[in-house]
């Protein structure tokens, strides 16, 4: 007769490793902060939850190349309402090209200033739409280093005539600006 020991050494002892997620690490850190919450199926799935945004909003540094950036847009299906925080709202992280060839050879060329940050908006409005975003005038100013509002109202102006031409959205919002 062979007697079949119930356990297995080998698992049990490696069995642990399989347990040492993040998920897990979540988990337990939500069940200590968070008592209350709910048991280990509630835990798990809140960790699920977390782990699903913060892995929506990192990419990996082999998804860039030179001249771009991650920049944090306003989801394009859920923009925010009057008055709601943007802490409240849906974000998406998007690749943007801030700095192209084309960019450098309209330098190169001595195309006017306004003329080349009008593109570069337009470009990155485009790119931060393709991707499920939506930038803000303010996003706009940041990534074009644009501290002049009487040039930053010009663009936005421009931008305002180039969303109707180009249509971002069938909705009555484009990049923020209410027509």
């Amino acid at each position: 007769m062979v007697i079949v020991n119930k356990t297995d050494s080998l698992r049990s002892g490696l069995r642990p490793l399989l347990d040492k997620t993040l998920e897990n690490a979540l988990s337990h850190r939500i069940e200590k902060e968070f008592p209350r919450i709910g048991g280990p199926r509630i835990r798990k799935l809140c960790a699920e939850m977390i782990l699903e945004v913060v892995h929506s909003h990192i990419r990996a540094k082999d998804c860039l190349n030179h001249g771009q950036v991650i920049w944090t847009a306003v989801s394009r299906n859920h923009p925010p309402a009057r008055r709601q925080r943007i802490a409240d709202t849906d974000l998406v992280s998007v690749i943007l090209d801030l700095s192209t060839p084309e960019d450098i050879k309209s330098r190169m060329d001595r195309k006017p200033d306004i003329q080349r940050k009008l593109h570069k908006a337009l470009r990155l409005c485009r790119q931060a739409y393709e991707q499920g975003g939506v930038l803000s005038n303010f996003d706009l100013s940041e990534l074009l280093t644009t501290s002049d509002s009487g040039n930053l109202r010009l663009i936005l102006n421009s931008l305002f005539f180039a969303c109707l031409l180009i249509q971002l959205s069938q909705s009555d919002k484009c990049m923020g600006l209410q027509f």
